[in-house]
């Protein structure tokens, strides 16, 4: 007699449980490999962009070092010795360049022709790595020289319209042709810093410590290169800003520990600060751009 009930045999709900299985990781495998090709892609992008910050980094660099080395060959052909410090973006004007008695805020009087020598570097070249407008209006022939008067003590402000005499220690310099630029970088701040040895400034002085001797001796430069070349002035960076500046650093950043050698601390940087150019990246143009200034020395904007 029958039971009355009816069922699947047990062959048949094995099968069908295998069929759910084999169903259920083939959807997974599926998912894996969906996700698996975003992930490729997303890597692509993320590589793609990763060579371009390296690329630009390296345009960058190249740019900068393009910028050393003109100014470096321009004073080291006037008998200058200068250390180019390329990873940093430095130049230093060595003890045989720019160098200050100890505690005093100007140039040792053997020196002060040195700067002239400089702004007429600066003037001639940093034009070549501004913007082209900026450049334009920074153009036109230098001022005219005073004639050479007695003593060789700087004065960092000219008369009548007149720069300073001892700016005709420079010698005669063959006008700078711009190199044609490989990259687009611009330069965004050329910073003058100041350094002192380690000797604290001496009692009754009008300099509290060194790195308030540090900023005057930076600040005093700066005086007297606008004052050789008025031009320099008007060089202004993409927002509009000087791009010729300075900071004091006192003794924290010695160029010898050599207490033989400690009055080559007493001297002056100058460090080239870049700017990327703008719309140069595909993706997450902002973010890269910030992280290349800031990178590359240059402040966030």
């Amino acid at each position: 007699m029958s039971s009355g009930r009816s069922g699947r045999s047990p062959a048949a709900t094995g099968q069908s449980y295998l069929a759910t299985v084999s169903d259920l990781v083939s959807a997974l495998i599926f998912v894996f490999i969906i996700m698996l090709a975003v992930f490729a892609y997303q890597l692509a992008n993320v590589t793609e962009e990763q060579e371009s910050v390296t690329e630009e980094l390296t345009a960058g660099r190249e740019t900068r070092d393009q910028i050393l080395e003109a100014i470096a060959n321009r004073l080291m052909d006037a008998g200058i010795r200068v250390e180019v410090l390329g990873e940093q973006g430095v130049l230093r004007l060595s003890d045989n360049a720019i160098n200050f008695p100890s505690g005093g805020e100007t140039p040792i009087t053997e020196h002060v022709g040195h700067v002239g020598i400089l702004a007429q570097a600066i003037a001639e070249i940093v034009p070549c790595y501004v913007s082209p407008d900026r450049a334009a209006s920074a153009a036109g022939p230098a001022p005219a020289l005073a004639p050479a008067a007695g003593g060789n003590q700087p004065d960092p402000a000219p008369t009548d319209g007149e720069a300073p005499a001892w700016c005709t220690a420079r010698p005669p310099a063959a006008v700078h042709e711009c190199q044609e630029r490989r990259h687009p970088w611009l330069l965004e701040t050329l910073l003058i810093e100041g350094h002192t040895d380690d000797v604290p400034v001496a009692a009754g002085r009008r300099f509290r410590d060194n790195l308030e001797l540090s900023s005057m001796r930076a600040a005093t430069v700066h005086r007297m290169i606008t004052a050789c070349e008025p031009r320099v002035v008007r060089l202004r960076n993409t927002q509009d800003h000087p791009i010729l500046s300075t900071s004091g650093y006192g003794n924290t950043r010695p160029a010898s520990l050599d207490p033989v050698r400690f009055h080559e601390n007493r001297r002056i940087d100058l460090r080239f600060l870049l700017e990327p150019p703008e719309g140069v990246f595909a993706r997450n143009q902002v973010e890269v751009a910030r992280e290349l200034r800031q990178r590359m020395g240059a402040g966030p904007r």
